[in-house]
């Protein structure tokens, strides 16, 4: 009995370890089993993202291919002569272009400094203040061959850099031929200066016939006794001399868009002066003038004006033996001309209204400030002073 008792309970526990090992490897599988699972999806999950972005990788390839394939068609195919040269200026490529534009062959071009190709002129100085200043420049050359083959061109020199490092990788050419555009420039200077000296020309012979009026004028005086008729005729002489003295400016200025007006005051002073001084200096004339330039249809009336101004004053700001001075100040200042013209002689008398007055004189002055659309201001403390302010150039 006791031998049957103690071999059910060694079954017993036999069985209980069997079983205690069958669930310790379920319990071991599933665990395993649960673990490749998750590793699957995860793997899966990996390589869909890995697809996918193989897939973008591929799509960007393609993109830079049909890129690349277009800008080499575009360098190769088009009419602008392109070179490309790495960091030291050795040319690397050059396209059809370049070789039928220049008439040279290609082997002696690939492989040689771009300085020693003769088509770029001041090619080193040029790469240099490319790379210093790290942008493109635009230069011009003069392209002249052993068989005549002659040409202007333009260059744009443009620096190329790695994009990790910013180091200089290459330096392209492209060269543009203005050839045509230089000639046409060239003809139009031509041109220029054809109607320079035409304008010059007719400027000279202007000056020369009212010259000529001036002459007729002098000498019809001779003829003349009547003291207010002479004084008339010798006003009017003086007229036409600010006037000769405009267009003798102009067809000695090298530029006949305008005149040093500052110097066209000092000489018509000087004819003034000769006119109406009585060589004892005892009436002076002070300039204060900048280096103006007016063109002719500026100076021309405001040449009349200053004629006009200091005539009135020669002839009756110093009656007698009084002394005096006469001061102009000329200057240009934001867009605007001042003119003064000041006299320490007797004054205008009190009842004379410049705006209303019926003589020649104060006519002249105020039809030609007009003209000028400028603004007239006269004074009559200690003296004479006429004051104009006229835009220029005008609006």
């Amino acid at each position: 009995m006791t031998g049957l008792l103690t071999i059910l309970i060694y079954n017993e526990s036999l069985w209980r370890d069997v079983w205690l090992i069958i669930i310790s490897f379920l319990l071991f599988t599933g665990t395993i089993y649960v673990y490749f699972r998750l590793r699957a999806g995860a793997y899966s999950r990996f390589a869909v993202l890995l697809e996918e972005r193989v897939q973008v990788k591929t799509r960007q390839l393609v993109e830079k291919t049909i890129e690349l394939e277009k800008l080499s068609l575009v360098a190769a195919k088009t009419d602008n002569a392109v070179l490309v040269a790495g960091p030291t200026g050795i040319v690397e490529w050059v396209n059809e272009g370049f070789i039928i534009r220049y008439q040279l062959d290609a082997a002696d071009v690939i492989g040689n400094k771009v300085s020693n190709i003769g088509v770029h002129h001041h090619a080193e100085q040029v790469i240099q203040k490319v790379i210093d200043e790290k942008r493109s420049h635009i230069f011009e050359s003069f392209f002249s061959s052993d068989t005549g083959n002659q040409r202007w061109i333009s260059t744009t020199l443009t620096p190329i850099y790695e994009e990790s490092n910013a180091k200089l990788k290459k330096l392209l050419f492209v060269d543009a031929d203005i050839t045509s555009t230089k000639l046409m420039q060239e003809q139009i200077q031509r041109s220029l200066k054809e109607k320079d000296v035409l304008l010059k020309e007719i400027h000279h012979r202007v000056k020369n016939n009212l010259q000529i009026i001036i002459s007729l004028l002098n000498l019809q005086s001779g003829y003349i006794k009547d003291e207010a008729t002479l004084k008339a005729v010798k006003d009017g002489q003086l007229r036409v001399r600010s006037m000769a003295l405009v267009h003798e400016k102009f067809y000695q200025a090298e530029e006949l868009l305008e005149i040093n007006f500052g110097d066209y005051i000092e000489k018509l002073c000087q004819y003034l002066y000769q006119a109406y001084g009585d060589k004892t200096d005892r009436v002076q004339i002070r300039l204060n003038v900048d280096p103006v330039g007016l063109d002719m249809d500026t100076a021309m009336p405001c040449g009349l004006l200053i004629n006009e101004i200091v005539s009135n004053s020669y002839k009756h700001a110093f009656p007698g033996e009084n002394t005096g001075v006469i001061t102009i100040d000329f200057h240009r200042n934001d867009g605007l001309i001042l003119l003064k013209i000041k006299d320490n002689g007797v004054g205008l008398p009190a009842n004379i209204d410049v705006t209303a007055t019926e003589t020649l004189g104060m006519q002249l002055i105020q039809a030609l400030t007009g003209q000028l659309d400028g603004n007239l201001d006269v004074e009559r403390d200690n003296g004479t002073c006429f004051s104009v302010v006229f835009g220029y150039p005008k609006v």
